[in-house]
């Protein structure tokens, strides 16, 4: 019988950190001259930050 993987303790963190740091290189990339590459930063920065925080302020709450 297989076992079940448990649930990550972080998931907001965990999905949160990897979208800052691709909104992050998006920015640089946009910085250079390219618009579009703003744009998606954008798109990325800010989803990214919401959910690190919701992860962050879960965590705080828990303790």
């Amino acid at each position: 019988m297989l076992k079940r993987a448990k649930a990550p303790k972080q998931p907001f963190a965990m999905t949160g950190v990897p979208l800052l740091a691709m909104g992050c290189a998006f920015a640089a990339v946009g910085a250079s001259g390219q618009t579009a590459f703003s744009y998606v930063a954008a798109g990325l920065l800010i989803p990214g930050t919401v959910l690190l925080a919701m992860g962050l302020w879960n965590r705080r709450r828990q303790c």
